[in-house]
C-alpha cells in the first residue's frame, strides 16, 4: 500500500556519508489491521536476502510473549513466505522453515536467519543481531525486551531496531517513552537516530465522524471491494468492518485500537477489584537487583508527614515483587539516614521519588549523601547511587503500570497490612491526560501504595537481570 511504501522509504534511508542506515531505530504506530506486520516482514526478508547487506544476516522477531510470536508466524507469516515469488524454484534463493516448539526460525541458503525470540531480558544475549523487530510494544510495562536485545546489537554498525505498535495505555512504559522521543525527533528533523511514523486521530476526535477515518487509517478502502491498487496492492479494511468494531467495543478501547489514541481513562485504576488480594504471597522474595522508592504525605492530607519506603524487583520466576521496608513512619525524622542505610545494604539500581509533593524537599540532602541524578542512559559516578526524580507524566505511567501488572497477574506482594489498606482505600486523580493515586477521598494512608508504585517504576526503567550462562542462540 502507498503508506507502506512511504514508511519503508523513510525507515530504510541510507546515510550516504557513512553508507549506514540513517535511522538506527524506527517506530511505526498505526491503528489495528493497517498492514504493519506485512511491512515489517518484508523489511526482515530484505535484510536477509538483499545484496546490499553483507551476508549472512541475523534478524529476530519478538512479540508480547513467545506464544504470541509463534502464533503470528505460524498462522500468518510462514504461509506468506512459502508463497513468496522470491523463494519459488528457479529464483536462486530458497529457505527452510523450522517450526519446532521454542526453536522456530527460517534459514536461507545464503546463511541468513530470521529467528523468533522470547520477551525475557536475556533472550537476545549471545551472538550478534543485525536487525530486531519488537511487535506491539504497547504491551511492554518494563524494558526487558530492549535489555535483552541491546547487547547483541551494540557492536553492529548497521544494526536496526524496528518497533511497531498500536497505541497503548498509561502502563505502556516503553511505547509512551518512544512516542515522546519520536515526536521530538520529528520536530528536530535531524535525519538520523530515530525515524518516527504515526497515523492517529486528531485531538478532540469524534468516533462517530466516519469521514474522519480516512485521515488516519491508511489501509481503509474508500470503494470496496478494493481495486485501488490496480492489482498491485489492496487495502485491508473496510468501513463496514470498522463500524462493526465500534458497535461492539468499549469507547476507550475502540479509540485506542482504531483511532490509535492512547487509553488514559484509568479503567485499570481499581486494583482492589483487579485481584490485589489474590497476589499476596508471604514467601515471595526478590531475586537479583532491587529498586527503592519513597513517598511523603502532604500536610494537607489526613496523614501529614507520614512516610513509607518500598523495595521492588523481580522474582526468580519472572513475576514482579514489591514490599515495604518502612510501612509507615509518622514523620520524616531520620528519613534520609534510613534511605542511606538501605542503599548501603542493598546497593539499589535506583531510588525514586516524586518531587511534586513533600518528597521533593529531600533531593538536595540526598545528593549530598551519596545519590546522583544522571542523564538517561548514563551511569551514576563511581561510588554514587542513582536518584530518579519523576515528572508528572512519568508518575502517571508508573501508577498505570503497577495497576496493569496486578490486573494481569504479573505482580506479587507480602500481604503487609498498611499496603493492603492503602490499596483498598485508594482513590485516583487526573494527571497528565492519565491518572495517579490521590489522598483526597482515600480511606487509608496512601503513602505505602505510592512508595511501591515508585519503586516498581524504578526497577522497570533501571533494573537489569544478569544474563544466564552463554548459549548457542543460532544453532
Amino acid at each position: 500500500m502507498p503508506w507502506q511504501c512511504d514508511a519503508a522509504l523513510v525507515g530504510c534511508e541510507i546515510d550516504h556519508e557513512t553508507d549506514l542506515p540513517a535511522y538506527r531505530k524506527v517506530l511505526i504506530t498505526v491503528p489495528r489491521q493497517q498492514g504493519k506486520t506485512t511491512l515489517f516482514l518484508s523489511w526482515q526478508l530484505d535484510r536477509c536476502l538483499s545484496p546490499r547487506w553483507e551476508q549472512p544476516q541475523r534478524s529476530a522477531f519478538t512479540a508480547q510473549s513467545g506464544k504470541d510470536a509463534r502464533d503470528k508466524w505460524m498462522d500468518e507469516l510462514f504461509p506468506l513466505i512459502r508463497r513468496s515469488r522470491a523463494l519459488k524454484p528457479g529464483a536462486g534463493l530458497t529457505a527452510r522453515i523450522y517450526e519446532g516448539m521454542g526453536n522456530e526460525y527460517i534459514r536461507f541458503t545464503n546463511g541468513s536467519l530470521i529467528r523468533l525470540l522470547s520477551t525475557s531480558s536475556s533472550s537476545g544475549h549471545s551472538k550478534t543481531l543485525h536487525q530486531a523487530v519488537l511487535d506491539e510494544i504497547w504491551h511492554d510495562t518494563d524494558s526487558r525486551r530492549e535489555q535483552g536485545l541491546g547487547p547483541s546489537m551494540l557492536t553492529i554498525a548497521d544494526a536496526q531496531v524496528l518497533m511497531c505498535s498500536t497505541a497503548g495505555t498509561a502502563a505502556s512504559v516503553v511505547l509512551n517513552r518512544y512516542m515522546e522521543l519520536g515526536r521530538a525527533a520529528v520536530q528536530a528533523d535531524s535525519g538520523n537516530g530515530i525515524a518516527y511514523i504515526e497515523y492517529s486521530a486528531p485531538d478532540g476526535w469524534d468516533p462517530e465522524d466516519e469521514a474522519s477515518y480516512f485521515g488516519f487509517m491508511p489501509a481503509l478502502c474508500p470503494a470496496p471491494p478494493c481495486r485501488c491498487g490496480g492489482g498491485r496492492w489492496r487495502h485491508t479494511v473496510t468501513l463496514d468492518a470498522i463500524r462493526s468494531e465500534r458497535a461492539s467495543m468499549e469507547p476507550a478501547e475502540f479509540a485506542r485500537a482504531y483511532g490509535n489514541v492512547p487509553d488514559r481513562s484509568g479503567q485499570r485504576a481499581s486494583m482492589a477489584a483487579g485481584g490485589w488480594g489474590d497476589r499476596a504471597d508471604p514467601g515471595s522474595q526478590i531475586s537479583g537487583p532491587v529498586a527503592l522508592g519513597f513517598a511523603v504525605a502532604s500536610d494537607e492530607s489526613p496523614w501529614p508527614g507520614a512516610t513509607s519506603i518500598a523495595v521492588a524487583g523481580r522474582r526468580a520466576d519472572g513475576l514482579g515483587h514489591g514490599e515495604l521496608a518502612e510501612p509507615i513512619r509518622p514523620d520524616t525524622a531520620g528519613l534520609v539516614d534510613r534511605l542511606v542505610d538501605l542503599a548501603v545494604r542493598h546497593d539499589p539500581c535506583v531510588l525514586v521519588l516524586n518531587p511534586a509533593g513533600p518528597a521533593g524537599a529531600f533531593v538536595k540532602e540526598l545528593l549530598e549523601r551519596g545519590f546522583a541524578v544522571t542523564a538517561p542512559g548514563k551511569d551514576p559516578p563511581a561510588g554514587k547511587w542513582r536518584l530518579q526524580v519523576t515528572g508528572a507524566r512519568e508518575y502517571a505511567q508508573a501508577c498505570g503500570a503497577l495497576a496493569d501488572d496486578v490486573t494481569n497477574d504479573r505482580w506479587r506482594h507480602l500481604g503487609q497490612g498498611p499496603l493492603d489498606d492503602a490499596v483498598k482505600g485508594a482513590r485516583t486523580r487526573t494527571l497528565a491526560d492519565a491518572w495517579a493515586w490521590s489522598w483526597r477521598g482515600a480511606t487509608a494512608c496512601h503513602v505505602p501504595l505510592e512508595a511501591v508504585t515508585l519503586a516498581r517504576h524504578g526497577f522497570a526503567t533501571h533494573g537489569v537481570i544478569p544474563p544466564p550462562a552463554p548459549f548457542a542462540l543460532w544453532g
